[in-house]
This record gives structure tokens, sequence and C-alpha cells, in this order.
């Protein structure tokens, strides 16, 4: 989540919607996709990874929606340094998460926010 986005963000995330269509592929919890530069300003972060909604109203809305009788799975936007995405490759995306909690993550990008590994 970005406290105010640019056209840069706005395009990334555009891009990110498009991705399983472009690729064949599907997205899901704890996917992460690597770009080669970061995909916003002010930050090093170039990986995102997609979780499912941390904050406790969004949850309920994500558990409850259905289009046609289908289950429909929310998916949140998150950046990762390149040793956070190591650590997940290596450790484990739970350890990774309790981590996050740990730290007191922010649902609000913060571009300043140093790596936590």
């Amino acid at each position: 989540m970005f406290a105010s986005p640019d056209s840069n963000i706005i395009s990334n995330l555009k891009w990110l919607a498009e991705y399983p269509f472009i690729d064949n592929t599907w997205l899901g919890f704890g996917h992460r996709i690597e770009m080669p530069w970061s995909p916003v300003s002010g930050t090093d972060f170039r990986i995102f990874m997609f979780l499912t909604p941390l904050i406790a109203p969004d949850k309920r809305i994500a558990e409850a929606l259905t289009i046609d009788d289908d289950d429909v799975t929310i998916l949140c936007v998150h950046l990762i340094s390149a040793a956070e995405y190591e650590f997940i490759k290596t450790v484990g995306l739970d350890p990774f998460l309790d981590m996050l909690d740990e730290r007191h993550y922010p649902t609000v990008l913060d571009p300043k926010r140093t790596s936590y590994v």
C-alpha cells in the first residue's frame, strides 16, 4: 500500500494486474516478482510481494468476497529488499512474516524503511 501514488506507482500496479495474462500464470499469497530496478523512487526495494490484507476490515471484506459464487482472493502489493527476498528463499516465508510482525511492519510503504535483513 502506498501513501500517495504517483503515475509511476499506478503504471506498475496496472502492469502487475496484467502480468498473469501476459505470462499465462497466476499470482497468490507469498508470490514474489523481482524487478530489474526499483519501481518506486526513493527506495532500493525492487521485489513485489503479494500478501492477503493485513488490516482487519480489509480482511473481513476479502473473506466475504465472491463473484458468481466463486471466492475471490484479494492480494496486497508490498515491496521488499533483495536481502529480504533471499531470506524468504532460504529460510521461508513464515519466518519472514514473523519478522514483519516483530518489527511492526508499516501498512503504508515507507520508502525510507530499512531492510529487516
